[in-house]
């Protein structure tokens, strides 16, 4: 199936705006889907795109953003620029513009689609960007029901975490927090120095329960699909473990060997998908579509 890329432009008010890409399918849409990256990662990291482009041709609307302070800038999305901006990121930051999104997705007329209102409707989320996306699936699913609106039809994870509170420091390293104001992290790939204010952890203590990923997976009335590779050693196993024991309908796929990424990189120049990434694509859209993983 043919499908086409356009720029998608959420505008907030006094906030930014959320900028994304739409992978649209030529013929009439099965449903929506939107996509969260990861920590230090941004919208056309690695082969997301590609990702994007292959729901598209199996028939879905798919929308990859950025989140407003990522690191990036919409002049120049794909390189950490707007470090001030990073620093001043917060988990509720990311949470809030997500269900913003899902809200405008749920719209009338959401985006060019007369039928987006009552179609399937589905997050994916990798990394912490997986965490953000139980917590937004939940919350937004909620708001849309309470506003007699069809809700959430899947959560989906990959490689992503259970909470949040464990990868915060603790002992000296979080005093010295405290006291500098600033937590220093390298971003090795590209050899950039980076940091937290110390109102990412504040605002977390400000709003434990919101913030809560278990919390979010187990009210979260939906499906679950939650995919990991076994051999990830940014975030272990038992996360995904976790999530499928708290959801309501999970599904857990776990990828004998694959990595935290599924094989991708930045940047990624070949004309094809990694094997892994392009597999657990394949399991998701049939996860979608039949409500199970492929056998």
């Amino acid at each position: 199936m043919e499908m086409q890329r356009h720029p998608f432009l959420l505008e907030r008010g006094e906030d930014r705006p959320i900028h994304g890409v739409w992978h649209i399918p030529s013929a009439e849409a099965k449903g929506t889907v939107l996509f969260l990256h990861g920590y230090k990662g941004y919208m056309d990291w690695g082969a997301w795109a590609m990702v994007g482009d292959a729901f598209a041709q199996a028939g879905w609307r798919f929308l990859r953003i950025n989140f407003t302070h990522n690191g990036t800038t919409p002049e120049d999305p794909c390189t950490f620029t707007d470090l001030q901006g990073f620093a001043a990121n917060t988990y509720s930051r990311e949470l809030d513009e997500s269900i913003s999104v899902l809200q405008a997705l749920r719209a009338e007329a959401s985006m060019s689609d007369d039928t987006a209102t009552e179609k399937p409707l589905a997050v994916i989320g990798h990394s912490r960007g997986g965490g953000v996306a139980c917590l937004a699936a939940s919350a937004a699913d909620a708001k849309l029901q309470s506003e007699g609106k069809r809700g959430i039809q899947s959560l989906i994870t990959w490689a992503a975490v259970a909470d949040f509170a464990s990868r915060f420091p603790s002992g000296k390293a979080l005093e010295h927090w405290r006291q500098s104001g600033e937590l220093e992290v390298i971003n090795h790939r590209t050899r950039q120095r980076l940091w937290h204010n110390w109102s990412f952890i504040e605002d977390f203590m400000e709003q434990p329960n919101r913030l809560d990923v278990e919390q979010a997976v187990r009210q979260f009335s939906g499906q679950t699909l939650i995919v990991h590779g076994t051999s990830d050693q940014a975030v272990d196993t038992d996360h995904a473990h976790r999530l499928a024991a708290w959801a309501q309908e999970p599904t857990l796929s776990m990828g004998e060997g694959m990595d935290h990424t599924f094989g991708a990189k930045e940047p990624w120049t070949d004309p094809a998908m990694p094997e892994a990434l392009a597999a657990i694509t394949q399991t998701t859209l049939h996860f979608l579509e039949e409500g199970r993983a492929v056998q």
